[in-house]
């Protein structure tokens, strides 16, 4: 896959010749974006990356102990012998506040005098905007890499190309929708001017922030996943910058985590666009919702997730599982009546209160919950209709019927 256009690698030659030694480049995750063929002090290290198209962890931990991650000025990193390193410089790539990647010079016993390591700051300044792109592209890049109607991988590849973070990263997908009164819920001319110029800059400020753009409808991001607990910093970002730029609130929808590939993006998009949908019409939803928390709303709003709903789950692996999802459809078929769903199950009452007490405990839900109710029930009958062999998948999904 060819990740960059050739002005880059054009700007790489033209500095290994100018100073005589090799170049790489590298992403802030190690991943190669580009070298020089320019090879005169190549090291093993230089050649495993080449080979491997990325720097072994070790080599990493050891680049990282020399502060390269904050620096904005050349950083000198000593030879490592055990790791097959001769000493190098590392210029770090930066775009405004954020890095995109590291330009390394290894030298071994010739250090860089001055006039080398300016050299090497003017261009990694044109590395920059190679990496970065322009603004206009990116947006168009997002788009297209969102629509089902167009094919993405070159927009994927491109986009990748831009921002090598997104390499091997899980991202997710915003969409923000005004709340207002009008049913079909809009931009004004003000506000969607306001939104296309400030909303940018405001979120350039947020490291994790990778593109977006802005409709008269709403407004779609994506952002590299903000960590293991599930709850990314950019929603909260992106909040704030569209209340100070359209002056009003907005119903945010946040994708689960998926991976930087064509179709899990647009998946992405879809769960998005339907928590927004929901978030905006429905008070009693917070207003920034995640799709996991969208309860009904996953079936409802016509966007099935991948695999079947994974609510029912934990009462499936239970070891009476079968009695526990009769007991608790037949419960809810029956307007959650325990005396009505005695009778049709031949059970006593006891036993109901008994097994309904241990699926909430399987469970880890409030069965009094109106919500969680709704939303097991529809569970439950997406259930019966795949086991009839019905595909829920093939019947509806947002992403198909439109931006």
């Amino acid at each position: 896959m060819e990740l960059l256009d050739p002005t880059l690698q054009n700007l790489l030659e033209d500095l290994a010749e100018q100073l005589g030694h090799g170049l790489t480049v590298d992403s802030v995750d190690g991943r190669l974006i580009a070298y020089s063929t320019q090879d005169a002090h190549a090291d093993p290290a230089r050649i495993a990356s080449i080979l491997s198209r990325r720097v072994t962890p070790e080599i990493q931990q050891w680049q990282n102990r020399h502060g390269i991650a904050r620096a904005t000025a050349p950083v000198r990193v000593p030879a490592n012998a055990e790791l097959g390193m001769r000493a190098r410089v590392c210029v770090p790539i930066r775009h405004g506040q954020r890095c995109l990647g590291y330009l390394w010079i290894p030298h071994g016993d010739q250090a860089l005098d001055g006039a080398a390591l300016e050299a090497a700051t003017d261009a990694s300044s044109a590395l920059a905007r190679c990496l970065a792109g322009r603004a206009g592209e990116r947006e168009e890049l997002i788009r297209r890499l969102l629509d089902r109607d167009r094919p993405g991988e070159a927009a994927r590849d491109r986009l990748a190309g831009l921002d090598p973070s997104l390499l091997g990263a899980e991202i997710v997908v915003c969409a923000a929708v005004p709340i207002g009164r009008a049913r079909v819920p809009g931009l004004s001319a003000t506000e969607f001017g306001r939104l296309g110029t400030e909303l940018p800059r405001a979120l350039r400020a947020d490291p994790t922030y990778a593109g977006g753009f802005v409709t008269a409808t709403h407004v779609i991001t994506l952002a590299r996943h903000g960590g293991p607990d599930g709850a990314p910093r950019h929603p909260a970002v992106l909040d704030r910058a569209l209340r100070g730029a359209a002056r009003r609130p907005f119903a945010i929808g946040v994708s689960d985590p998926a991976r930087f590939q064509v179709e899990p993006v647009r998946h992405a998009y879809g769960q998005a666009r339907a928590a927004a949908d929901a978030a905006v019409r429905d008070p009693a939803l917070p207003r920034i919702l995640p799709w996991s928390g969208a309860g009904p709303y996953r079936m409802l709003l016509g966007e099935p997730p991948l695999a079947p709903d994974p609510v029912l789950v934990p009462l499936e692996r239970a070891g009476d599982s079968a009695q526990l999802l009769r007991t608790l459809e037949t419960y809810l078929d029956l307007g959650c009546d325990v005396q009505r769903t005695a009778a049709s199950l031949h059970l006593h009452r006891t036993t109901v209160y008994y097994r309904l007490g241990r699926i909430a405990a399987v469970l880890g839900a409030d069965l009094r919950d109106g919500l969680v109710r709704t939303h097991l029930h529809l569970a439950l009958k997406a259930r019966r209709l795949a086991a009839g062999g019905v595909d829920l998948a093939a019947s509806r999904s947002p992403t198909r019927q439109g931006s």
